[in-house]
Order: C-alpha cells, then sequence, then structure tokens
C-alpha cells in the first residue's frame, strides 16, 4: 500500500495517477465548463479559482475562454503536467501548491470552481467545512461557486464492487484492478497496478454527503446555493442521477 491511508490523497495523485485516469479529457472538460457557464455569471477577464486544479484540463478550459486562472493542488506532478498544458496551448495561468485547508486568499475571485470528486477527503469532517468557508473567503461579495460531488443514493445502487482492465503506461502494458466499497460514510476504493515496473496499490477514500447535508454545510460556511444539477448533461438533480453539481454565490 502506497503511503498513509488516513492521508492518501498525499500519494494517489503521482505519476500513475496520469495513466490511470488519461480518459478524462481536455474536449471532457471543455464541455464540462460549457456546461457551467451556462449557470453562472461569467465574463470574459474573471478572476477563477481552480481549486484541486490537478493536471489543469478545467483551467485550460477557463484559460480559452478568457478567464485569469489560479489553479491550486497537493502535487506537485499533476501541477507540473498542467503547467506544461497551458504552456502548449499558448497560454497563461498561475498553479501554486497549497493545500485546500490552507488558503490565504480574501475577496480576490470571481468565480471558485472544483471538479470530480475533490471534496471529502480528509479524516476529520470539520476540515470539509474549512474548505468551504476558504471558498466563501476566497470569493469577492457576490461571486459565484460551482462544486462536482458524488450523489451517494446513486452510488450505492450502482457500485460495481471489483473491475479489472489493461492499458498502456509509461511501464508497458498494464493490468489495473479497482475495488470499491461503501460504509456508512465513506467510498473506498484500492487500486492495484501491474507492469513492468512491478506492483503497487493506491488507496482512496472520499466522504459522502446527501444533498441535505452538503447543502447544510455550504450555507452555514456563508455560501448561498441557486441550484444543483445531476450530471454533466445538465440535467436536475434526482436521486437515480449520478452527481450533485451544486452551484450558487457568496
Amino acid at each position: 500500500m502506497t503511503g498513509n491511508q488516513s492521508e492518501w490523497y498525499r500519494h494517489a495523485f503521482e505519476d500513475d495517477y496520469l495513466f490511470l485516469y488519461s480518459h478524462r479529457t481536455v474536449r471532457e472538460a471543455s464541455e464540462q465548463i460549457s456546461l457551467a457557464l451556462r449557470h453562472v455569471k461569467f465574463e470574459k477577464g474573471q478572476r477563477i479559482l481552480d481549486l484541486a486544479c490537478g493536471a489543469g484540463r478545467h483551467s485550460l478550459a477557463f484559460a480559452r475562454r478568457g478567464a485569469r486562472v489560479t489553479g491550486v493542488d497537493l502535487s506537485q506532478v499533476l501541477l507540473q503536467e498542467a503547467r506544461e498544458r497551458l504552456k502548449r496551448a499558448g497560454l497563461t495561468a498561475t498553479f501554486k501548491r497549497q493545500d485546500m485547508r490552507e488558503l490565504d486568499y480574501h475577496e480576490r475571485f470571481d468565480g471558485v470552481s472544483m471538479w470530480f470528486t475533490s471534496f471529502g477527503y480528509f479524516e476529520n469532517p470539520d476540515d470539509d467545512f474549512l474548505v468551504l468557508r476558504n471558498v466563501e473567503q476566497a470569493l469577492k461579495q457576490g461571486g459565484w461557486w460551482w462544486i462536482d460531488i458524488i450523489n451517494p443514493e446513486h452510488l450505492r445502487a450502482n457500485l460495481i464492487p471489483e473491475t479489472m482492465r489493461e492499458l498502456d503506461g509509461p511501464y508497458g502494458r498494464a493490468t489495473v484492478v479497482e475495488r470499491r466499497r461503501i460504509t456508512k460514510t465513506h467510498v473506498i476504493k484500492t487500486i492495484e497496478i501491474s507492469d513492468d515496473k512491478g506492483k503497487r496499490e493506491y488507496f482512496e477514500r472520499v466522504r459522502l454527503y446527501s444533498p441535505g447535508k452538503f447543502k447544510q454545510l455550504a450555507v452555514r460556511a456563508g455560501l448561498t446555493t441557486e441550484g444543483v444539477l445531476g450530471n454533466y448533461q445538465g440535467e436536475e438533480f434526482s436521486p437515480n442521477r449520478p452527481r450533485q453539481i451544486w452551484f450558487g454565490i457568496k
């Protein structure tokens, strides 16, 4: 097992992550940003914080639409990939290594977004509230926010306990086995990779929030909720849709 399970996020997002999730494309991210911009008040030139920006797919999409982007992530590997991605596109953005619990921005941004289940990583649920407080504090008055998380009810009904796939990676052909389980409060996944480098295993754990619980947390943090979508096609939230895509204003 790679790293401390209670702080799994410090070890999971390294070189292996880039090929494990290579199916998450720039085109997909651009379509997701288009969805967001149909629901929030975006204008060219806005300052956008891409929180838990990863390899910069959404940062790139925002930059292509004229935003001034700051991307924050804990992974040096993913931040470097994000910098190279923007450079290849001839665009600029600022990327910083920061823990989302320790942001020091105050009323700086017109919008803050978090994509692809980047919320709920921490062992202490109070830290999740702290993240939302940091989002609120980073936003200008009237600024918008957008947070994309799992719908637990759909996940419980559709969980696939184990999958295996093969893909080409940096160390030859890789066999990837992913095992998933749900507890009362979390979804937990182990990822086992076997290739020419050998065998290694990663651990992921994300806290699950019901719609009512997440809304309560957001409001307590000072955020106003304006809506919640159920998928990346923009359909309204319902229990049988896979996502909770929340948006609102400060």
